[in-house]
């Protein structure tokens, strides 16, 4: 088999057709007038041979537009058919048939017995009819029914007359735009919950030739109407019948409504319509409403995140006037961002919260954030999530204590240049957490070298109470004089621990007289016996200033009533720095064989009284010593002693 202009044909038939001659063919479609919608209009086919040679097989359409028809019937399309083969059949545009056309098919394959036009009829041939069933919302207009692809053995006709059926409505006809009768749909553009949508219309045509009204509609929330009734729809006219939506919740809402009016024809009143509606609201989220953050005293401020969202899908709207509100308030927990990126979440828009714990105390602290925005169905401002923020700081870091407390003066006192008995400090972990870090000292300098400090414990475990002994012990051996203060810094590992680390103030007091002398006070410098007129050797009185600051000065004066005394300097008046030594230097020429003395009175104003000496020495006459017999005898043998050693030198 095979196509060709549309016309299917089988292998028999095809033989036929190539072995006859063309024929005189007249094939036409019938006409209807004056159909109103929803009429059955039965239209004649006719295949004429117009007295020619009969053939022996044909085919051929009747297009049409289908859009106006509910029903095409071919049963009646062969039923004046004397005999042969013949059929019926709608086709459509997967046949060949144009887009938007639909066709009646006839095909006639006549019986070698019996032709499609008996005895050379020269009248026409009626093959039969085919019924249409015009829509009931068809306008009037004119619609053609058009003979085509048509094959006459093998040869196309001679003459082809179309058809149509033209559509005239007498009196009032209802009709619209979208369909009546439930076909039809309103779909309104969906909007945020409790605003109105953008309106939609029902245009309600008359194509008929008296005017009819829309006297009411039929509806419940949410949809909503403002027109005033009754609406007059001329001859030939329209009108648009307005619907709004405001939805109420999030999601799309179907159902039905319905307009009533009288006119005479087309759909029956009232009509239904369906319609959908669909409300939008925001779809706020967050990553996790709970957060929980482990720290410890002391140690770093632990943070964390959560991300509030406002995702796309499920009829999701921008969350308008959006703001994070703490309602439980705990001054350990602290925001570390900016929290929302602005006052609108619009729609897949990702904003970050940030919480940090302060670590200063220890304890369980809680903080909720509730996340606001206008909420469209409840109408006001709701919270969409509430997120709690939960720290929980242990004390497990060592806490310093000591006795005395940082900040107390460690007083020590000795003699000068001589090493004090040691003080210092009781150390203990404050801590009590039997699961607490051990303190550990790390370091402990005195800021002067004349303090010595010896750590004798280092480590204390915590929850273990001070056992009243010296941790840390401090010594100084002052170099003379007064006090030197200094400060011993201890560094550990303490939560609690200053920036410096814990300091204690240190003073060292030397104690002694700031000024000593030789001899001392009230003593004698005795310069010896010489003979008179001849002077004794220099003799001191020495000054030391043992302080560890400060000079003193020596203010001496010399009584000498007999005038055989000098000395140095003259006057004695000096000033002796801290640790040095001064001297005033004494001699003494005897005028004669007697003793004489001279008082030395010193000024020191750092005793508060003065200095009293007194300087000694003797005149004696000359003694020249006498020697017995022995002595001579002796001296004698010396002297050989001496002359025999010589002279052997000599002869060496």
């Amino acid at each position: 088999m095979y196509f060709r202009n549309g016309l299917f044909a089988t292998a028999a038939g095809l033989a036929m057709l190539s072995g006859s001659a063309q024929a005189v063919i007249e094939i036409s479609a019938g006409s209807a007038t004056n159909v109103n919608p929803g009429d059955v209009v039965a239209i004649p086919l006719v295949f004429d041979c117009q007295g020619g040679e009969t053939p022996e097989a044909a085919q051929w359409d009747i297009e049409f537009d289908p859009s106006v028809f509910s029903n095409v019937d071919t049963s009646d399309c062969i039923s004046d058919q004397e005999s042969g083969l013949a059929s019926c059949s709608v086709v459509g545009d997967g046949d060949a048939i144009g887009v938007g056309t639909d066709a009646v098919r006839v095909s006639l394959l006549n019986n070698p017995a019996a032709n499609v036009c008996p005895d050379n009829n020269p009248s026409a041939g009626a093959v039969g009819t085919v019924s249409f069933t015009v829509d009931v919302g068809a306008a009037p207009q004119t619609i053609p029914l058009v003979v085509a692809d048509t094959v006459i053995d093998g040869n196309p006709p001679t003459n082809l007359v179309d058809g149509s059926i033209t559509l005239q409505i007498s009196g009032s006809f209802y009709s619209s735009t979208p369909a009546a009768d439930g076909t039809g749909t309103l779909s309104f553009a969906p909007t945020v919950a409790n605003t109105a949508a953008s309106a939609e219309v029902v245009t309600v045509t008359n194509p008929g030739d008296a005017a009819f009204n829309v006297t009411g509609v039929n509806i419940a929330a949410p949809l909503t109407n403002a027109d005033v009734f009754n609406i007059n729809v001329a001859a030939g006219g329209s009108q648009d019948v307005t619907f709004g939506c405001t939805p109420t919740t999030r999601g799309t809402v179907n159902g039905t409504f319905e307009i009533t009016h009288d006119a005479a024809g087309g759909a029956s009143s009232p009509v239904t319509y369906n319609y959908d509606c669909t409300g939008l609201a925001p779809n706020t989220q967050v990553s996790s409403t709970t957060i929980t953050l482990d720290g410890v005293v002391g140690g770093t401020n632990p943070t964390g995140s959560i991300n509030v969202l406002n995702p796309s899908g499920n009829f999701t709207s921008d969350a308008n006037n959006a703001v994070v509100n703490t309602t439980t308030f705990a001054a350990e927990i602290s925001a570390t961002s900016d929290m929302l990126a602005d006052s609108t979440i619009s729609v897949d828009e990702v904003d970050s919260l940030g919480y940090q714990c302060s670590t200063a105390a220890e304890g369980t602290f809680t903080e909720e954030f509730q996340i606001d925005y206008d909420d469209p169905i409840s109408g006001g401002t709701a919270s969409t999530a509430t997120v709690t923020v939960t720290c929980q700081i242990s004390d497990t870091a060592p806490i310093y204590n000591s006795a005395p407390m940082p900040g107390t003066l460690i007083a020590l006192v000795t003699g000068a240049n001589s090493q004090s008995p040691p003080d210092g400090l009781d150390i203990n972990n404050d801590n009590t957490n039997p699961a607490g870090d051990a303190l550990v000292i790390s370091s402990a300098v005195a800021s002067d070298p004349v303090f010595t400090v010896n750590v004798v414990n280092s480590s204390f475990d915590a929850n273990v109470a001070a056992d009243g002994n010296d941790d840390i012990e401090v010594t100084c051996t002052p170099p003379g004089v007064g006090t030197i203060n200094g400060t011993l810094t201890v560094q550990t590992n303490a939560s609690n621990q200053p920036g410096g680390g814990f300091t204690y103030p240190l003073s060292c007091e030397g104690t002694g007289d700031a000024l000593t002398t030789n001899p001392d006070d009230r003593g004698t410098l005795n310069l010896g016996t010489v003979p008179p007129g001849t002077t004794t050797g220099e003799g001191l009185i020495n000054f030391t200033n043992n302080q560890i600051d400060g000079d003193i000065t020596v203010d001496c004066s010399v009584t000498d009533t007999a005038g055989v005394f000098t000395f140095t300097p003259d006057p004695i008046l000096f000033t002796i720095p801290a640790g040095d030594t001064e001297s005033a230097a004494f001699q003494c020429t005897p005028s004669d064989i007697s003793s004489f003395t001279a008082d030395v009175s010193c000024t020191l104003p750092v005793r508060g009284q003065g200095l009293n000496f007194t300087v000694a020495c003797a005149g004696r006459p000359l003694v020249i010593p006498t020697m017995s017999r022995w002595g001579l005898v002796v001296m004698s043998l010396v002297l050989l002693l001496v002359a025999g050693v010589a002279g052997r030198r000599m002869l060496a």
